[in-house]
């Protein structure tokens, strides 16, 4: 279906307050496109999440415009509001790893020419559950340990770098105070214990601006993709970081990946200092959490091709080739 309107949903504090700027763009190049626009702007947390829900029962595409935070607020809106609305994404965050799980670009023109297009798809999605019962939906990863502490530090720091630099600072400040702690995992009911750095749920396969920790997840085959590192050490893990980014660090001995449909993860000490855990980039609270995937659980409007992957295995062709980097088609 070509898309003719639709309702821009964004956050002017998303990329260190330049998306205003990157709102202007966006219009513009819509309209050259035919496609009209209504805008609404995020006056405070969560306020996205009332927006879409709100706006879900007009019909018209809702398209997120910001960060993972923002296009999180806007999944998690049109979900609670049970309708079937298309979502779409322009990606303007520092992290733009949501769109990335959909093969969207971080290339505001190519955005809007993929949500004119209209070209639609089903996607899964994940449902994380705390043990207070709070529920978040989310389409790239749920994490908690090591990750999640960095999270907290990132979205409290104010996010001076561009990508994936912002995270980057927010490790250097996590990775000497943290401590690992015993947890308890069961997997489809399997269970597992260890000392684990963290352990990541996904549904899509990066986080913190293209860092793929679950390089297999697909948002199309019905399962999370798990990732646990168990008992790496600070020097280690700091020697190895860059790897995340090429898909290269599923050979270290102390990462383990799994698949599975649902996941529940508790400390096996009740006393011990809960790990925190988030997803999308957005704190839940802490452990225990159960995680869910929701098979082809909506409609969004994406690419007909992974262009994400087509610009991975462009960029690294040679290295692939010769077989030093995976390609997880």
């Amino acid at each position: 279906m070509m898309v003719t309107e639709c309702v821009l949903l964004y956050n002017p504090a998303s990329a260190a307050g330049k998306s205003k700027k990157h709102m202007m763009l966006a219009t513009e190049y819509l309209d050259d496109l035919g496609v009209s626009c209504e805008m609404i702007e995020s006056q405070h947390p969560a306020h996205l999440i009332e927006m879409a829900r709100w706006r879900a029962g007009d019909g018209i595409p809702l398209i997120a415009c910001g960060g993972d935070g923002t296009c999180n607020e806007v999944l998690n809106g049109v979900l609670q509001s049970g309708k079937k609305t298309p979502v779409g994404f322009i990606p303007m965050g520092s992290g733009n790893d949501i769109p990335g799980a959909l093969g969207i670009r971080p290339d505001i023109k190519r955005a809007c020419e993929i949500i004119a297009k209209g070209t639609t798809g089903m996607a899964d999605i994940g449902m994380a559950t705390t043990g207070e019962g709070n529920q978040r939906f989310f389409l790239g990863i749920g994490s908690q340990g090591f990750d999640a502490a960095v999270t907290r530090k990132t979205n409290e720091g104010k996010k001076r770098f561009k990508g994936t630099w912002n995270y980057i600072m927010a490790v250097l400040k996590t990775i000497f105070k943290f401590k690992k702690r015993e947890i308890r995992l069961r997997l489809d009911g399997e269970e597992r214990e260890g000392r684990f750095n963290l352990v990541a749920v996904g549904n899509g396969p990066s986080y913190g601006g293209w860092m793929y920790m679950c390089p297999g997840a697909k948002i199309d085959d019905g399962l999370f993709h798990v990732t646990i590192i168990e008992n790496l050490s600070t020097f280690k893990l700091l020697a190895n970081f860059s790897k995340m980014y090429k898909k290269k660090h599923l050979d270290l001995p102390e990462i383990h990946d799994f698949t599975a449909k649902t996941i529940e993860i508790e400390m096996v000490d009740p006393g011990d200092e809960p790990y925190l855990a988030q997803v999308d980039g957005e704190m839940i609270g802490t452990l225990p959490v159960r995680y869910e995937v929701l098979p082809a659980a909506h409609e969004f409007i994406m690419p007909p091709t992974d262009e994400v992957l087509d610009a991975f295995k462009e960029k690294y062709a040679r290295a692939i080739a010769r077989g030093k980097i995976p390609c997880f088609d």
